[in-house]
C-alpha cells in the first residue's frame, strides 16, 4: 500500500484508516498475486455486495477470471436489531453448480458475512469455495484464504466517504468537537475539500 497510515484524534478511541483508490488497486493486485503463487484458478469471482463491487473489476482483470455474479447479505433489520439469522437481499443470478468459487470481499471484520456465503455457495453446489478480502481485521471469526493488509482501524474506503462523513460529523459534534476541527480532521484523513463540503453542506 502507499504511505497512507492510520489517523487517530484525541478524545476518540478509534483509529482510522482512509485507503485511496490506488491503495486498493495495489491491494487488489497484490491478492491476486498471492492467489496466482498457490496456482489456484477459478471458475467465478462471487462478489458480498455491496462492499466488494467496485473492486471486484480489479480482481478479474489480475486474474483473468471472465465469470462474475454478487450476492448481498445482510445481518441486521435496523440499528441494534440483529435478525435471527442473515438475510439473503440479493440472491445470486446464475447457478453455481459444479464450479470452483473465488468469494470476494472489501474486509472481513466480523467475518459472519464471509461464512455464511461460503456455506450458502456450497449447499448451492459449488465445488470449492475459497475467500479473498482486501483487508482482514484479527478479531473476524474467519480468516480469508488470502488477503491484501491486516489492521484494527476502522477503514473509510474512497466509495463511501459521504456515509462516513456524515456519521463521523454526528459522532463528533455530539463530542462537542467544533466544526473547524471535524474539517481539519477530514483533510488529515485525506477527504478533499469539495467533498468535505458537500457531504457537510456547507
Amino acid at each position: 500500500m502507499s504511505d497512507t497510515k492510520p489517523c487517530s484524534f484525541a478524545k476518540d478511541s478509534i483509529t482510522y484508516l482512509a485507503p485511496t483508490w490506488s491503495d486498493l488497486n495495489q491491494l487488489a493486485f497484490e491478492t491476486c498475486e498471492r492467489i496466482k503463487q498457490q496456482d489456484k484458478k477459478f471458475d467465478r469471482v462471487v462478489a458480498l455486495a455491496k462492499g466488494g463491487w467496485p473492486m471486484t473489476r480489479s480482481i478479474v482483470d489480475f486474474l483473468g477470471i471472465d465469470e462474475v455474479a454478487s450476492i448481498g447479505i445482510k445481518f441486521y433489520a435496523g440499528i441494534n436489531e440483529r435478525y435471527q439469522k442473515p438475510q439473503i437481499y440479493q440472491d445470486l443470478p446464475v447457478s453455481v453448480t459444479g464450479e470452483n468459487i473465488l468469494l470476494f470481499d472489501d474486509v472481513a471484520d466480523s467475518g459472519g458475512s464471509l461464512i455464511f456465503t461460503i456455506d450458502y455457495l456450497l449447499k448451492q453446489g459449488a465445488k470449492t469455495v475459497v475467500t479473498a478480502c482486501l483487508f482482514y481485521k484479527p478479531h473476524s471469526q474467519l480468516k480469508p484464504d488470502f488477503y491484501g493488509a491486516k489492521t484494527s482501524a476502522w477503514i473509510i474506503f474512497p466509495f463511501e466517504q459521504f456515509e462516513a462523513m456524515k456519521i463521523l460529523a454526528k459522532n463528533w459534534t455530539e463530542q462537542k468537537v467544533s466544526q473547524s476541527e471535524i474539517i481539519q480532521r477530514f483533510k488529515k484523513l485525506n477527504f478533499s475539500d469539495q467533498f468535505i463540503q458537500s457531504a457537510l453542506k456547507l
